[in-house]
């Protein structure tokens, strides 16, 4: 039984640690949360965060890691990779702009225009809501769900305005 206890609590630590901002143990790399995305579904959420190199900077050869975050049944989170299958939907491709921000482009938001950008220091995601701009903070996908197939009705996106600083949100429908 105490046994079973420390492990739980190791569990919970695990899940609390790759929601929050973390850094390794030899201080190489740290990884930031950017943005997630929810769906209606269920509460597991997909996480997308920015991996920092030891200067501060976006790190070239890797600069996003996607993975879920997954709740059982009694409220405890685990982190899980993105199957091959579901990057269909949460994959994402990236590249630098000469510009010196990056070029996002997500599989569930494929005609949105997304900038991975470095504001003093901090990362941050620049995306026009309602024509401002914004840093995003989620996307929540609304789908209806069958055993074959899975359609999304619309999706919602939430961001900051950088002028005004409330949170603003635009909902596109699905066609």
């Amino acid at each position: 039984m105490k046994k079973s206890k420390i492990i739980m609590f190791f569990i919970f630590v695990l899940g609390v640690f790759t929601v929050t901002n973390i850094s390794t143990t030899d201080g190489q790399m740290i990884s930031k949360n950017l943005f997630k995305i929810k769906r209606n579904k269920n509460a597991n959420v997909v996480m997308y965060d920015v991996r920092l190199d030891s200067k501060g900077n976006i790190d070239k050869s890797n600069p996003i890691d996607a993975y879920w975050i997954l709740y059982d049944k009694q409220g405890q989170m685990r982190r899980s990779e993105i199957k091959a299958f579901e990057k269909r939907a949460y994959g994402f491709t990236i590249k630098y702009n000469v510009e010196g921000y990056y070029d996002l482009v997500l599989k569930a938001v494929p005609d949105t225009n997304i900038k991975v950008i470095l504001l003093n220091g901090e990362p941050k995601v620049l995306i026009k809501i309602n024509n401002e701009d914004a840093y995003l903070l989620t996307v929540f996908v609304f789908a209806k769900y069958n055993l074959i197939t899975t359609k999304v009705l619309y999706y919602a996106i939430t961001g900051v305005d950088i002028k005004t600083g409330f949170q603003i949100t635009k909902k596109i429908a699905v066609h």
